[in-house]
């Protein structure tokens, strides 16, 4: 999760996906294999987290985990990329239901396949591949919280 607003440069990650902190949006970067970039919430995403109270404005972060030629697979609880294999849960930790899709496909072109760090990041395991145009710039971290 991050900034409530599409033009926001500031960008504060909550959410406990990605390291918790400070981002800046770069509007110019390339949303290259790990980068971190800031998105619109796709509508799979914006209809299950409205139905949690998040605001549709609300923009997501996450890493790219895949794009344009690398092939992705979702079985029930597994989702595999190029460089990580990702478990996908079926219920959230109230147990309501998760979206889900389920294949392998090759990712055209202008598309994106995003991931958190953790298990319980909310990200493509879920919403599936999104188009780069969703992207609105790459986030630079500038300050992280420090873990314990």
């Amino acid at each position: 999760m991050a900034a409530h607003h599409p033009t926001a440069v500031a960008l504060i990650n909550e959410s406990p996906s990605l390291p918790r902190g400070l981002y800046v949006r770069d509007f110019r970067g390339q949303p290259s294999p790990g980068a971190i970039v800031a998105i619109s919430q796709p509508d799979v995403a914006r209809a299950y987290l409205g139905d949690r109270g998040m605001p549709a404005t609300v923009l997501l972060i996450k890493r790219v985990a895949a794009r344009e030629g690398d092939r992705v697979c979702r079985t029930a609880e597994r989702v595999v990329t190029p460089e990580r294999t990702v478990v996908a849960s079926l219920v959230d930790r109230n147990g309501a239901g998760l979206p889900q899709w389920r294949g392998c496909r090759v990712l055209g072109g202008g598309e994106l396949f995003l991931l958190g760090d953790t298990a319980e990041s909310f990200d493509s395991r879920y919403f599936g591949p999104v188009s780069a145009s969703a992207v609105i710039g790459v986030a630079r971290p500038i300050w992280l919280e420090a873990r314990p």
